[in-house]
């Protein structure tokens, strides 16, 4: 697919669900030579390191392209997970990981991370993030921080375009990580919740979850994004109020004292003795 229809998309995106901040994509390049030019290195370009999550935010904000080679990270998961260093059983450095992943049973955590997703070492020198809407890449997924509200919109979306509910795991951290491989892995759409170093140094909102697109996939999104949104748009404001609701007895009680209409439907309730 052309980069210019991702752009389409992003900026269509925004238009449907009112976004407050902006999908962004996320590419991987075996080559930091390769990434488009006006991208920002943070230690080249900002004289600071980033963590992976505060990228993201520079992009999704601030309307950034920025670029993270191993020297730009300032967190140590992406490192690992994306191939820019080695961690594995055996090496002191694997055996410090499991001490904090926060699995009391050295065992259980060493089976953890073994598992854990990454890329072979050594195939990616960058990852670049974008806005959706004018990034100058094709990316590998795409990234949409919105409302709980809006994602469950989203998710009814891609279940009317492939029959199915969007399958996804669920960790208390390294959401940069399961927000992107196994989307890029797998190909599958997946609901990450924001971690606590992307609320506390990028500044998440808590009401705020992640939807992952595979770049693949992102036409079929659309496609169910347009035709729910042709007869179901998400709307913030679609609200019903039950009129005449019901109320606690002694609401009828005081409205007939007063000489008015207030006969309604009653509570189950209980009046307290000092109110009889």
């Amino acid at each position: 697919m052309e980069i210019r229809k991702y752009n389409e998309y992003g900026r269509r995106l925004e238009e449907l669900y009112k976004l407050r901040s902006m999908p962004f994509g996320v590419k991987f390049y075996e080559k930091a030579s390769d990434v488009p030019e006006g991208t920002v290195f943070p230690k080249k370009d900002l004289k600071k390191h980033m963590s992976l999550c505060q990228a993201w935010a520079y992009s999704r904000m601030k309307g950034m392209a920025i670029g993270l080679t191993k020297e730009d990270h300032w967190c140590w998961n992406p490192l690992i997970a994306f191939g820019a260093v080695e961690c594995v059983p055996g090496q002191p450095q694997f055996d410090q990981v499991i001490k904090i992943l926060g699995i009391n049973d050295p065992q259980k955590a060493a089976d953890f991370f073994v598992k854990f997703p990454r890329f072979p070492l050594g195939k990616y020198e960058a990852v670049v993030s974008a806005p959706l809407k004018d990034c100058a890449f094709e990316p590998d997924v795409i990234l949409i921080y919105a409302e709980a509200a809006k994602i469950n919109h989203m998710i009814r979306c891609i279940k009317s375009v492939t029959g199915d509910v969007t399958h996804s795991v669920f960790d208390g951290i390294d959401s940069c990580i399961y927000a992107t491989l196994p989307s890029i892995m797998q190909g599958e759409y997946r609901v990450t919740f924001p971690d606590p170093g992307d609320r506390e140094r990028a500044l998440a909102r808590d009401d705020e979850v992640i939807l992952t697109v595979p770049a693949g996939r992102m036409e079929e999104f659309m496609t169910g994004v347009e035709g729910l949104c042709g007869f179901m748009p998400f709307n913030d404001r679609l609200l019903e109020f039950n009129l005449d609701f019901p109320h606690p007895p002694f609401y009828n009680t005081l409205f007939e004292m007063w000489g008015l209409d207030g006969n309604g439907e009653e509570w189950d309730f209980k009046t307290p003795d000092h109110l009889k």
